[in-house]
């Protein structure tokens, strides 16, 4: 392309740098596959048209093999269309990838983690913790597909003034005292203290607050993996706050902010020195450390003495203000800020009918994650948290959750998969052989149209990798899904035509091999009956 751009008189002349070259997907097939927008921003420096610059550059582009032709259109579009013989010839690799199809070296090996969910282990996972959790999870299993070595890690606040009240409110509920102001609220507390008694009179007869909370979260946090182990969801480690201050690294990471006049004493706490107009609590009156102390701290050990490359968060919206406070502290520490990756997850609403379901842990009100498992199914809750960006709000309809039918996403992406599975069954069991086909009968829009969107999943899954945006994988799945199903009412596969279908069963093995890698990168299921 700069070549082309280079052999237009009055190039030479022109004093502007050539723009980037971006090849993009048209919106619409009848304009072709890709288009190119350059002529529109060649226009002012080459001082002509666009439409007349497309034109020239057309006429210079050499194009590889299975390109069909060039276009042009207004006010200044190069599109590009795929030959369709060589859309036919990837059907066959894409049966013989497997579940290898899509997946690609782009990571290299490189160490990267995941840090999600993260929830505090004084209470049960409610439903919106759920989406940040498939979030972590699905960008985990795209950055594997893309050959990072990933490692999973869910962070355990262990320590500080929750982990306390969540000690005192068990206390209180054993002793049948009021909650602490500030305390937790729930039935869940009431029935866990109740739980805990016989061991926390054991282990300290006065049931010390700080035994009991031990006992709670170790509790709390067999349930979160049992509810985590439901959605498919698994870390490779649980990592603990208070293990940041059980030696020297904590102290020689402050001595360093400090020798570099970072860390000051002032009003009784220790405050981090931003250099803007508000400074950062690092310890509390009472020595007690801050989110902000445990995040530095977190943060150095995983970049520099874990040697992770990238660290990739996932958390809640309502988190937003400690991503630049973090960055800057660990820039101070001669750590590159960019390597720190953080994935904000807006909040979830619940409609059940005409209702809106408030969620908060602490007054006791809102729906678990169990519960919704339980009465929609994993599935549903995967998908679902897919089918938005994850710094989007978003509203999950439990009703549309539990239909089987086309308006349900997940039902109508599973039943394309579960229909071309009866069909190749079917064929399977006419006798007809789709090992050795004439490809070329493969000419109708429906099919050709099926071909152009499998063909684009590795740039879907590279895409996924390089933005983290699981979510594209959704909306490619919801696409997919609509060309099978449209291929599967237009075109009938098993006939007395052999040839004929032998083709078409081609197609449906190598569309279903995209459909299953699809679901199985998003952790939905990819059922061959529904």
């Amino acid at each position: 392309m700069r070549q082309a751009v280079e052999n237009i008189d009055g190039w030479a002349a022109a004093t502007t740098v050539l723009p980037a070259v971006v090849v993009e997907r048209t919106q619409n097939p009848q304009h072709g596959d890709y288009s190119v927008t350059l002529p529109l921003k060649l226009a002012r420096s080459l001082r002509q048209p666009p439409l007349v610059i497309a034109e020239r550059l057309a006429g210079r582009l050499e194009l590889p093999d299975g390109f069909a032709e060039v276009a042009i259109a207004a006010p200044g579009f190069i599109n590009l269309r795929l030959l369709p013989s060589w859309l036919r010839a990837q059907l066959v690799p894409i049966k013989e990838a497997g579940t290898q199809w899509g997946r690609s070296s782009l990571g290299h090996d490189i160490p990267v983690q995941v840090e999600f969910v993260s929830s505090n282990p004084t209470g049960p996972l409610l439903f919106s913790h759920a989406r940040g959790a498939v979030v972590g999870d699905v960008v985990a299993r795209v950055l594997e597909a893309s050959r990072f070595k990933v490692q999973r890690e869910y962070y355990v606040n262990d320590k500080g003034r929750q982990i306390r009240l969540f000690g005192e409110s068990l206390r209180a509920r054993i002793l049948d005292e009021p909650v602490p102001e500030g305390g937790y609220q729930s039935e869940y507390v009431r029935d866990l203290a109740q739980e805990l008694e016989p061991r926390a009179r054991e282990m300290s007869s006065s049931l010390d607050p700080r035994v009991l909370a031990e006992l709670g979260m170790e509790q709390t946090m067999t349930s979160i993996r049992e509810d985590l182990r439901r959605l498919d969801i698994k870390h490779d480690q649980e990592f603990l706050e208070s293990s940041l201050y059980d030696g020297r690294w904590d102290g020689e990471t402050w001595q360093e902010l400090r020798s570099k006049g970072r860390v000051v004493e002032r009003d009784g706490a220790v405050w981090f020195v931003t250099g803007a107009d508000k400074d950062e609590v690092l310890f509390k009156r009472d020595g007690e450390p801050t989110y902000f102390a445990s995040d530095i701290l977190y943060h150095r050990d995983k970049l520099e003495r874990r040697g992770f490359q990238r660290s990739i968060d996932v958390w809640g919206a309502d988190h937003q203000g400690q991503v630049g406070r973090v960055k800057q502290a660990l820039e101070v520490l001669g750590i590159d800020p960019a390597r720190l990756q953080v994935l904000l997850v807006q909040l979830v609403s619940v409609k059940r009918g005409a209702e809106a379901v408030r969620m908060s842990r602490r007054a006791g009100v809102g729906i678990t994650l169990k519960e919704m498992l339980d009465e929609v199914g994993p599935d549903p809750v995967r998908y679902f948290f897919l089918l938005r960006s994850a710094d989007a709000h978003m509203q999950f309809d439990v009703d549309l959750a539990k239909q089987q039918s086309s308006d349900n996403p997940v039902y109508y992406a599973q039943y394309a998969h579960a229909r071309l599975a009866n069909v190749l069954a079917f064929g399977a069991d006419a006798g007809a052989d789709a090992g050795v086909s004439d490809l070329e009968r493969l000419d109708s829009e429906w099919e050709l149209e099926l071909m152009r969107v499998m063909l684009r999943w590795p740039d879907v899954v590279r895409e996924a990798a390089e933005s983290l945006e699981p979510h594209r994988l959704a909306f490619y799945t919801d696409e997919l899904a609509a060309a099978i199903h449209r291929f599967y009412k237009n075109c009938r596969v098993v006939t007395d035509d052999r040839p004929l279908t032998a083709a078409r069963l081609q197609l449906c093995l190598a569309a279903r091999t995209t459909i299953g890698n699809a679901l199985g990168l998003m952790g939905v299921s990819a059922p061959d009956r529904m």
